[in-house]
This record gives structure tokens, C-alpha cells and sequence, in this order.
């Protein structure tokens, strides 16, 4: 990790004071007059556009962690860079969303030109990657579609229901199939993947952008964040088939109704045993994020200081897709009771009242985990009112808990507290951080309307719709 001082490396020598990019963009080292009397101190040198911008996104998104088997977010990125970083595509890309990060928060025109100049060299630096069988599957290709989601999701201006890089990025994936532990950083692209990718291909109910391909799906004894993609996939599976259930379901008689009901139930019941045995095996490390310190003993310090800034913002993006899910099988079980009399198959699973009892209050319990980690890793609302970021909060805490608390908020069973933290949260991203997705999701925000509401339209459809 970088900070503000320093250079990231990119296997090259540093630029000279006046060099201009591959594609033209000036990077010329600014020099700040100095006075007349007396002739000393030397005179400073403002340090290029290019490497303020770098070292602004490495500072604000590359979070490493020591003991998680997150690794991070981003913690790969200052190796991956140094050793990649002459890739075009990987290069432009990573510039891209550099110099447009460092835009939102300084609104220097000439950050905004350059960060368009570089977005366009990667897209087509890429399309050329993309052509070729061999360079399709290198890591760096796969890091640039990633990194140019990202530069949708910073820009705030796509216009479908979806981020537009989503559809390709879920190629690759197929393509690539299960991460190879003979590639450096396969997994660990894999992981980001899966906070960037999975969760907004969900809440846009886009859900087959969240399902993995069966090489994943199917891999034997996968790790913590490899399972928690693979639930994932299986939970947006169940949810595009009770989204196909719910479109047509006014076309079937009741007993063929109560059948598809009870068939998707079947199917529920499963993801919900997969959930309650990934939460089992659950690392220690990563319980330890939600035990609240215990104020007056010893262990205090040490408790705090067995948390970090990072695992518990993966782990509420597990827990918006399981929120997700949740909301899903309810509607099914609500459904299915008035009906479930016109069955009367005896080899047919008998459902108990019991086997979903309890999914309210599970969707309930994870509201506060999220609202808890947005109040440890990113602010808090002040007496006045408004979010306070906390002085350690970076982007990266921002970008990853966006569409968490848009969940959150739209979930129809949060309290009012918790639905202002989220949306003030959200507000706060998309001004103060500089994430302009969070701020069209905050015209999104509709905690007036009933819970079932979040499962009709995707959040982009009546986003934009507010909008225009």
C-alpha cells in the first residue's frame, strides 16, 4: 500500500519532468514558483497528476488485512501493478478510475479529461485482449473489466438496470472457471469479483449475471469466500426461479400453483441448510468482528484490536444477498399456505408450519449486523443529524457496503433509525466520497412501500425513473 507520499511503483523509472502518456494525456511536473528573497529553501515540485492519483485511489482502496481470509480489498493491487502494470488495458484501466476518483473529490477539470482519455484506451486496449484466446484469460484482463465497472459505478451514469461491464465480466468468469492455484492472483480476483459483481447483479434482479459457472459451483472443499460465492449463486438461482414463478403464476390453476410453491420451497429449504452450515463454519476471526468490546476489563484493547477495517464490509454483502433471499422465500411461504391443502401427493415433502419460522427476524438480526458495521467502518449520524464519516473510513468501506445499505433500506423491515443511517450513509458516499452510483440509489430509496416492493423493479429502472 501506498500513501500520499509516495510513488507506486510500476516497473518503470518515475516520469521526467515533462513526459506525456501512450495516449497523449500531459503529465507534466507542475513547479511552484518559489521566492524572490531569500533564494533558499529549493523550490517544490508538485508531483504530477498521474501519481497524486494513484496514490489517492492506492490510499483510499487498498485495505490489507493480516488475519482474514479476506486478504482485503484490493491487497493484491500494489503487487499486481508493479508487475502488470505496462498491460495497456490493465494500465488505462486502473488509470481511469484513479484519475476519476481523484476528480469527485477535487473537481479539477483536467482529472475528469483524463480519467475519459484513459476509460476509452482501455476499452480498447481490451476489446484487443479480448480477441485473443491467450490473453482473454490473463489475470490482467480479467482485473481491467473489473476495474472498469468500477469506473461505471464512480461515474454514476449508466443507463440500464444493470452496470453495463457486468454481462462481460460474468463471461470471463465462465471462461476462466474455477480460480487455479497456479495463477497468482486468480482467487484473489475472484473474491473482488464477487463484492463488486454478485450482490449488484442481485438487487438489480438481474440474477443470472449472479449465478457461477459450474466449475465453481461444483469445486470440491472450497474455502470461506469461494463458498460464499457459490451460496450466492445459488441463492440468485432460487430468486430468478421465484421471480419466473411470480410473473406467471395467475396462468395456473391452484393445484399447479401449489406445486410450483411447494417445488421452490423444496429448493429454499436447501440454500437455507447451505447458509446455516457456511455460518457454522464461519472463521473465528470473522465472528469476532460483531462481539461488542466489553467496556471496563482488560481484554477491551485487545478485543478492538482484533478487528479490521475490512472483513466485516465483505461480510455485509453476504449478508444483503442472504437478506435478499429471505424476502424471496417468505413471499413463497405466504403464498403457498393458502394453498398448500390442494396437494395431496403423500410422497410429496410435508412442509411444516416450523421450517420457516423465524425468517423475518433472521432478515431483522442481519439488518442490525450491517447497520453495526456501517457505524464501525464508515460514520455515524451526529446529533444534528447529518453522517459523520470517522476519521479511518476510506472509499473502499463505501464502495463495498453501497448496496448493502441500499438493502437496507428497501428491505421494509428496518427501523426508522436504521433506514436514515443507510440513507444518510448512502448520501454521504455519493457526495462527500465521491461515489455518484450511491447518489441515484438515494433517489431510489423507497422505505414507504411495502417490503415485497424490492422484489418487482430493479433499483436502476426506478432509479432513473425518479430521476428523469
Amino acid at each position: 500500500m501506498t500513501t500520499d507520499s509516495e510513488q507506486p511503483s510500476t516497473g518503470s523509472a518515475s516520469p521526467s519532468p515533462a513526459v506525456s502518456d501512450q495516449d497523449g494525456t500531459d503529465t507534466r511536473l507542475v513547479r511552484v514558483k518559489s521566492p524572490s528573497t531569500p533564494p533558499s529553501p529549493p523550490a517544490a515540485i508538485t508531483p504530477c497528476l498521474e501519481w497524486q492519483s494513484l496514490c489517492y485511489f492506492f490510499h483510499q482502496h487498498v485495505l490489507p488485512t493480516q488475519k482474514s481470509p479476506c486478504e482485503g480489498h484490493l491487497a493484491f493491487l500494489p503487487e499486481l501493478y508493479q508487475e502488470k502494470g505496462n498491460d495497456p488495458s490493465l494500465r488505462h484501466a486502473i488509470l481511469s478510475v484513479s484519475y476519476l476518483s481523484l476528480f469527485n473529490t477535487a473537481r479539477v477539470d483536467e482529472l475528469y479529461v483524463n480519467a475519459r482519455k484513459h476509460y476509452g484506451a482501455a476499452l480498447k486496449s481490451l476489446t484487443a485482449s479480448l480477441s485473443n484466446k491467450e490473453t482473454s484469460l490473463q489475470d490482467e484482463t480479467f482485473a481491467a473489466a473489473l476495474f472498469l465497472s468500477m469506473f461505471m459505478d464512480l461515474s454514476g451514469e449508466r443507463q440500464g438496470a444493470v452496470n453495463p461491464h457486468i454481462p462481460g465480466i460474468c463471461s470471463l468468469m465462465y471462461l476462466r472457471g474455477r480460480p487455479q492455484r497456479s495463477s497468482k492472483y486468480a482467487r484473489k480476483l475472484f473474491g473482488w469479483a464477487f463484492t463488486q459483481i454478485q450482490i449488484q447483479a442481485i438487487v438489480s434482479n438481474q440474477f443470472a449475471y449472479a449465478c457461477l459457472p459450474p466449475s465453481i459451483n461444483m469445486a470440491y472443499n472450497p474455502d470461506y469466500v469461494l463458498r460464499s460465492g457459490i451460496i450466492t449463486s445459488m441463492i440468485s438461482e432460487f430468486c430468478q426461479a421465484a421471480s419466473e414463478f411470480r410473473r406467471s403464476e395467475h396462468n395456473h390453476p391452484p393445484t399447479a400453483r401449489a406445486r410450483l410453491l411447494h417445488s421452490l420451497l423444496g429448493r429454499g429449504y436447501f440454500v437455507l441448510e447451505q447458509i446455516n452450515i457456511w455460518d457454522e463454519a464461519v472463521p473465528h476471526h470473522w465472528k469476532r468482528q460483531f462481539d461488542v468490546p466489553a467496556m471496563g476489563h482488560v481484554n477491551q484493547a485487545e478485543q478492538a484490536a482484533s478487528r479490521d477495517p475490512w472483513t466485516p464490509c465483505f461480510l455485509a454483502v453476504v449478508q444483503a444477498a442472504q437478506i435478499f433471499f429471505y424476502i424471496h422465500l417468505f413471499e413463497c411461504w405466504e403464498k403457498f399456505v393458502p394453498v398448500a391443502s390442494e396437494i395431496d401427493d403423500e410422497h410429496l415433502e410435508d412442509f411444516s408450519i416450523e421450517s420457516f419460522n423465524g425468517v423475518d427476524d433472521r432478515i431483522r438480526s442481519l439488518i442490525d449486523v450491517i447497520c453495526d458495521t456501517v457505524t464501525g467502518t464508515l460514520g455515524r449520524v451526529t446529533s444534528n443529524h447529518e453522517f459523520q464519516l470517522h476519521p479511518n473510513s476510506k472509499l473502499a468501506n463505501g464502495y463495498t457496503l453501497l448496496w448493502p445499505m441500499w438493502v437496507v433500506v428497501n428491505s421494509g423491515l428496518a427501523t426508522a433509525d436504521q433506514m436514515d443511517l443507510c440513507r444518510r450513509a448512502l448520501e454521504c458516499v455519493g457526495s462527500t466520497m465521491g461515489y455518484r452510483l450511491a447518489s441515484v440509489l438515494c433517489a431510489d430509496s423507497t422505505p414507504e412501500e411495502p417490503r415485497s416492493s424490492i422484489l418487482e423493479q430493479s433499483p436502476m429502472t426506478r432509479s432513473f425513473t425518479a430521476v428523469q
